[in-house]
């Protein structure tokens, strides 16, 4: 399980860390596009990150047992062989500070070093995130309009370096 502590640009320490069962209910107010049944199997099998606020002292106990969850970065497989990132959620409150990127780096080396060699993700036409994962390097390959959604969506790819 790997921990980064970072600090914002306002000075607040910051934990990017695998979510684990006791972050459930928080990943589930911030994710309302799974089932809570599967967002507890996407935990256990380690497919989501959590950004956690680490200024919050939790009246002197372990901070990180109680460090409130403001970011979620979901992924699954696609084909089970490319990483497809499913969500990417930062709290209103930490947004424009750098954390998705961040977030998204961090997923990045895991995924490189677990030897994958890309990353795939979509986002809405009409929606400001393919700005977002073109700033970081991916790449649209395409697009499809559901039946249930007025703007096309677009799918992204992103060939990642080797690891060392």
């Amino acid at each position: 399980k790997s921990i980064l502590k970072i600090d914002s640009k306002r000075g607040v320490p910051m934990i990017i860390e695998l979510a684990q069962n006791k972050d459930k209910h928080r990943i589930a107010e911030l994710d309302r596009h799974i089932p809570p049944s599967r967002l507890g199997e996407c935990i256990c099998n380690g497919l989501i990150y959590v950004l956690k606020d680490d200024s919050v002292k939790n009246e002197g106990q372990n901070n990180r047992l109680k460090a409130p969850v403001v970011g979620v970065l979901r992924y699954s497989l696609f084909w089970q062989t490319i990483p497809f990132l499913d969500l990417l959620y930062i709290d209103e409150t930490y947004r424009n500070q750098g954390f998705g990127t961040l977030m998204m780096h961090e997923w990045e080396k895991a995924m490189a070093a677990c030897r994958y060699e890309y990353l795939m993700t979509s986002t809405q036409a009409d929606e400001q995130a393919w700005r977002f994962y073109e700033k970081l390097g991916f790449r649209k390959v395409g697009g499809f309009f559901l039946p249930e959604q007025e703007a096309e969506e677009w799918m992204y790819l992103k060939r990642l370096a080797p690891s060392e």
